[in-house]
């Protein structure tokens, strides 16, 4: 078996207290990963030759919407593809859907 993703939490903080949520994401959770340690983290990552998917999720990351976009970008410049787990709090509108995610494209 190939290990071929990496799942990044951003943050165990997320506006929403969901019963399914296995991080027990909410609220109350504080605190954000570093780009440092995103770095750390993506450096190892890079060794494992299967690796492909970098994925960013929490909680929410998009409550730390620079740290979440810095990350992606790192990510995306080591050769990785990036997805984004999100609860999509901040789409109300196709505008506003348009205007968070586009900065990602």
């Amino acid at each position: 078996m190939k290990l071929t993703g990496l799942h990044i939490l951003l943050t165990y903080q997320c506006n929403l207290e969901c019963d399914h949520c296995f991080v027990w994401g909410s609220p109350r959770q504080a605190g954000v990963l570093t780009i440092e340690k995103i770095h750390e983290v993506l450096r190892q990552a890079r060794e494992i030759e299967s690796m492909e998917w970098v994925f960013f999720e929490g909680g929410e990351p998009f409550l730390y919407y620079p740290v979440l976009l810095r990350g992606a970008q790192i990510a995306t410049a080591a050769g990785f593809r990036v997805g984004i787990v999100t609860n999509a709090y901040w789409a109300t509108t196709s505008e506003d859907a348009q205007a968070w995610l586009k900065p990602f494209a």
